[in-house]
């Protein structure tokens, strides 16, 4: 969930599920995209690579945006087994692309790493969603680190308005312990600070 100035995003990460008969559960979700109750807002749908190219066709006539979960680094084609870089996501329909969620971080990529995806993924003409957030044992220090993942993450960014920051406490995800109201509103007007 992202919420700008204009309207507020939910996003769907489907990480690792789905396949294509996974689209006949999709007619409900377009014609709720077309009521007046979400008129505030705005869908993505992130499904695995595999199912990009099939959902962008299936919201072709809606509101729906479509995203990959992860890219490359590099923005040319090349050996890179098993990868998929942000022309090739672009290619097949995709607008937005998730860098930087935790799950990956927790995998090896570092801001350094997730600094390169991002410009590759701008250089596409992809919106990005940028996860930030901070661990159980960085929670005391969470400004400090929501500080340095922004400064390395966007180094050399200077067109940020297709930058989503989606803030995810990693401490809370899974674990039962939801944040208090009042101190995601303080994490959150920190964030906007940095974009002042």
């Amino acid at each position: 969930f992202i919420m700008t100035n204009k309207y507020m995003y939910f996003i769907a990460n489907w990480k690792m599920y789905g396949n294509l008969s996974s689209l006949n559960t999709l007619d409900k979700v377009i014609n709720f995209s077309k009521s007046k109750e979400i008129k505030k807002g705005r869908l993505i749908y992130c499904p695995p690579y595999t199912l990009i190219d099939a959902f962008s066709k299936k919201f072709s006539n809606c509101q729906i945006g479509i995203g990959g979960q992860n890219c490359h680094e590099s923005d040319i084609y090349g050996a890179y087994t098993g990868s998929v870089n942000s022309r090739m996501l672009k290619n097949i329909g995709a607008q937005f692309v998730i860098i930087g969620h935790s799950e990956n971080r927790e995998q090896g990529e570092n801001d350094k790493l997730i600094n390169l995806k991002i410009k590759s993924a701008l250089d596409a003409k992809l919106k990005v969603i940028f996860c930030i957030g901070e661990t159980l044992s960085e929670k005391k220090k969470a400004h400090t680190i929501l500080s340095k993942q922004i400064k390395i993450g966007l180094n050399g960014v200077r067109n940020r308005s297709n930058i989503f920051i989606a803030y995810e406490p990693i401490w809370s995800i899974g674990t039962g312990i939801i944040p208090k109201p009042k101190d995601l509103l303080k994490t959150v007007e920190f964030i906007k600070s940095k974009f002042k």
